[in-house]
């Protein structure tokens, strides 16, 4: 039996199955300290037994055997990972357990981060201290450092479960005055990482704990680091009742309900991520670029009119006009908090920076550059100008290193072009006092977890060694988090009803329409009040968007009963029952919309179609005699009231509208068709037949049949005359 199959008997509590199994994978793996922990409870679970064989009963058994069950979960996953270090060798994880080898402890590494820091702190305020020696000294200092910095990285996310003295060591790292926000933002991102690898409640409590720090750095990271483990692996320890009790409390606290809603959304709004880069791809950037190029077209070029020139307009104003659309777009991707920089900087994640995994998780800092490339950029010529770019750059953290080792790569003929055109965007404006207003700035919250998920979602999309993780993205695009995705989330965030609704408005704006919906349906739905009316349309409208039709007609009933003639909730309900071919049930709708605007155009148009649909061509002429008041070249209107008058014995009437349009488009197939139609009801088939044929095709075929037969039904052609002309048509008769 292998892990998973144990993992599942354990789920289902069948121990008879899953402690034999446990019992020869600890004696293989060769770890003392979990065989001898599985034997004990072997004892523990054997004396039970036979204490209930004795006729010995225990009111509290029940109790320990769901305890020794929760145990042996515990101690399957640390079976699991001893194995994995001992058969897996090539493996990251493995490997960076491995390279860690001559480090002794946990309190070890804490302890060089904290002498490193203090050195440094110590060098930099020793103003007696010669620079040429003071420079010496921190070089190495930082490189010592950055070692450091990636040994307690990879021990912490290698790290089996924390005893009371780990616990200890993470908090004094956390509090420590000596050790700056950058490494304590590191380790918590090195905890997250290896809660995915290995879960272990100490750790969880400890990232609930740094959420109440007041470096937002820390307590953010770990505020996402918690959502995402609690999401992916709740199942382990969400009967945990110390978390239960820890997390009842926290519920309590508005800011953390309110952060945690955000961070949920900003997790979700990732997962668009594929969509906003398509949309970037295929229609901002391109419409951007054609704009670019239209510019730069002179008065002596050829310009093609035809194809710039619309009614007049100057082609530039066109161009334009479409390029503001574009950038409101786009400056409204970026105010949602989507994605928009991720394709262009995938393709800058090739340095050999990034082959290190603690690297993605830095986070970037003008006061704790561990990396001698950047800080040759920022004190090298254009240091002030990139200082201004990224210190108010809605770029997240990776990217900003990307661009640094971008500009690093330029060399000075590329630095003077770039200082060149950011001078001329500028404009005359003082850099330094720019500089200075970007650094006044306090980072903000939002802005944080914003720029650490954006982070994560590049680790798990283009760290080299991706596919030996469990990407959490992939796991969010299938089945978004929400406040009832588990226990401990519907512990936590389900007292507000208005951040439900909220949440929900954002998933279904996102297009995740069935989770918006799972939670549109655990709120109050009233049938009889009114205000109810929009919760039941965002309802109807996730119904109908899962092609749930039945449903969806139910719900907009429901909307349209509480708030009788909303446009909304009529538009939609028609369009329904128009797909699902109710026609009567459409005209109806159409009606009520007509009753309620009665010179659109669009409802005259669709009422019209769903009576013709229905057979009542006198009701829908009425209609489109109205749409063709309001629009005179309408060619659509034109058609469909042809074909009614027709079949209304007026075929004088609409033989005069088909020559108007044969006039302006003499291509136009169903003109031609309902021409043909005339000259049949006329008596002239042999004419009929012959235009019919010469463009009859698989695609119009249907259409022309039906039409013969609602001739037929009208009493304009005979059955006869029917039968053999479409006989005709299909035999092709010479």
């Amino acid at each position: 039996m292998d892990f998973n199959e144990i993992k599942q008997e354990l789920k289902e509590n069948n121990l008879a199955l899953a402690f034999p199994a446990i019992r020869q994978k600890a004696a293989s793996v060769g770890n003392w300290e979990v065989e001898e922990q599985v034997e004990r409870l072997w004892t523990t679970y054997q004396q039970m037994i036979q204490f209930m064989l004795n006729g010995v009963k225990d009111a509290q058994s029940g109790q320990i055997r769901e305890k020794i069950c929760r145990d042996l979960q515990f101690a399957t996953a640390r079976l699991e990972r001893f194995e994995r270090l001992k058969n897996n060798a090539s493996e990251k994880y493995v490997s960076s357990r491995k390279e860690l080898k001559n480090v002794p402890s946990f309190e070890y590494l804490v302890n060089l981060i904290e002498s490193i820091s203090t050195e440094i702190t110590q060098l930099n305020n020793d103003e007696l201290m010669r620079d040429s020696i003071r420079q010496h000294r921190m070089e190495q200092l930082e490189k010592d450092h950055e070692a450091a910095l990636l040994q307690l990285f990879n021990w912490t996310w290698t790290s089996e479960v924390w005893q009371n003295g780990d616990v200890d060591q993470a908090n004094r790292l956390i509090f420590s005055d000596h050790i700056s926000s950058f490494d304590k933002a590191v380790f918590v991102s090195a905890v997250t990482l290896s809660l995915m690898e290995f879960i272990d409640l100490a750790k969880i409590f400890f990232l609930l704990d740094c959420y109440l720090v007041e470096d937002v750095q820390i307590s953010q990271r770990a505020l996402v680091g918690f959502v995402l483990v609690t999401y992916l692996f709740y199942v382990q320890f969400d009967d945990s009742k110390e978390l239960q009790d820890r997390l009842a409390i926290y519920r309590e606290d508005p800011a953390f309900v309110h952060d945690t809603y955000a961070t949920m959304m900003q997790l979700q709004l990732c997962c668009t991520t594929d969509q906003v880069t398509s949309k970037m791809r295929d229609d901002i950037i391109p419409t951007l670029m054609r704009g670019q190029m239209l510019k730069r077209v002179h008065l002596e070029d050829p310009v093609d009119l035809d194809v710039f020139i619309k009614n007049g307009e100057n082609p530039e104003w066109v161009a334009q006009a479409n390029v503001d659309k574009k950038l409101r777009e786009l400056a409204n991707l970026q105010l949602d908090g989507a994605d928009i920089y991720y394709s262009s900087f995938a393709m800058l994640k090739g340095h050999s920076f990034f082959g290190q995994m603690p690297h993605w998780f830095y986070p970037f800092s003008f006061n704790d550059i561990l990396v001698p490339e950047i800080k040759q950029v920022l004190s090298g010529k254009i240091g002030r100008l990139m200082k201004l770019m990224l210190g108010g750059a809605p770029f997240c953290n990776s990217d900003k290193y990307s661009l640094c080792f971008t500009f690093n790569s330029l060399g000075s003929m590329g630095e003077a072009a770039v200082e060149a055109q950011i001078n001329q965007q500028l404009d005359g404006e003082n850099i330094d006092e720019l500089i200075e207003d970007v650094e006044k700035k306090q980072p903000q919250k939002s802005d944080i977890r914003r720029q650490y998920i954006f982070d994560l979602y590049r680790f798990f999309y283009s760290y080299p060694y991706k596919l030996q993780f469990c990407n959490p993205f992939e796991s969010l695009k299938k089945s978004p988090v929400t406040p009832f995705r588990n226990s401990l989330f519907a512990q936590t965030l389900t007292d507000s009803k208005e951040d439900i609704m909220q949440y929900a408005d954002f998933l279904m704006h996102k297009t995740f329409y069935g989770s918006a919906l799972f939670l549109f349906e655990r709120l109050d739905k009233n049938e009889f009040e009114e205000k109810y009316a929009s919760l039941w349309q965002k309802i109807g409208f996730c119904h109908q968007k899962l092609s749930q039709t039945e449903n969806a007609i139910k719900a907009y009933h429901v909307a349209n009963t509480l708030k009788p003639n909303s446009k909304w909730t009529l538009s939609h309900l028609a369009s329904l029952y128009f797909n699902g071919d109710l026609y009567e049930e459409a005209a109806a709708c159409y009606a009520d919309l007509i009753a309620i605007e009665p010179e659109n155009q669009r409802y005259l148009l669709h009422a019209s179609q769903a009576l013709i649909r229905t057979g009542r061509h006198e009701d829908a002429q009425q209609y489109l005699y109205k749409a063709l008041y309001l629009d005179e070249d309408s060619m659509q209107v034109k058609l469909l009231l042809s074909w009614c008058l027709i079949v209304n014995g007026q075929k004088d009437k609409a033989a005069k509208y088909i020559l108007e349009i044969q006039s302006e488009d003499p291509q136009n197939e169903e003109a031609q068709i309902l021409f043909a139609l005339i000259l049949l009801v006329d008596g002239n088939a042999h004419e009929a037949y012959h235009r019919l044929k010469s463009i009859l095709t698989d695609e119009n075929k249907m259409d022309v049949e039906d039409k013969l037969r609602t001739l037929v039904y009208h009493k304009m052609i005979d059955d006869t005359t029917e039968i053999l002309f479409t006989d005709a048509l299909m035999l092709n008769i010479d």
